[in-house]
């Protein structure tokens, strides 16, 4: 059962990756974690800032992206994204997010552990369908930036946020480089997955 659906999922994770629709400073810590038996990707992100266009806080349906960034950005093009708002934009600093079903709770276990030893302190069982894992981060920032193509808050003050929040997706992304290297010791040593 396990193996068919591990095959199933890694089917479409490569699908997505040949289409490019998976955060390509990712995909080689996606890989490892998929070349373990005990383990198969299902959804991540990489950790971005964004601007979203939205009518009321956690509107997901009608929210509209006016802008996002994987690698960082600067106050100006946030600015920019923010002054197209038609509701209410918002700046929003996103942590790395990666959803990982395992073979059984022993390897969710070993999973979380993992995480946590990488800086991943927020992380935990989600769903006890396949025992998916959400390695997720802390780091986060959200504010509202503008309001119906008017901004809210001055230059100086949108500097000072742009500079947060370029840190914390940064801090976020140090930490998947040491999830990989633990991941990568693990592997040298031929010990996980609860065996």
């Amino acid at each position: 059962m396990w193996e068919k659906f591990k095959k199933e999922k890694l089917e479409g994770y490569l699908k997505a990756k040949a289409e490019g629709n998976v955060d390509a400073d990712i995909v080689d810590l996606l890989d490892l974690i998929n070349e373990f038996d005990c383990f198969v990707t299902l959804s991540s992100c990489s950790g971005r800032i964004a601007v979203l266009d939205l009518k009321k806080p956690g509107d997901k349906v009608n929210s509209v992206f006016l802008g996002k960034w994987h690698e960082g950005v600067g106050a100006s093009e946030v600015k920019k994204a923010a002054m197209k708002s038609r509701n209410i934009a918002w700046l929003i600093q996103y942590p790395p997010i990666i959803h990982v079903a395992c073979r059984d709770i022993e390897a969710a276990k070993t999973l979380m552990k993992i995480a946590n030893q990488a800086g991943f302190r927020r992380s935990g069982v989600i769903s006890l369908n396949n025992f998916v894992v959400e390695v997720v981060s802390l780091e986060r920032l959200e504010l509202p930036v503008a309001e119906r193509n008017r901004m809210l808050i001055d230059d100086e003050y949108l500097e000072y946020v742009v500079k947060w929040a370029n840190e914390k997706l940064f801090k976020g992304k140090e930490k998947l480089r040491r999830l990989q290297g633990v991941l990568e010791s693990l592997q040298r040593e031929n010990t996980y997955c609860g065996d």
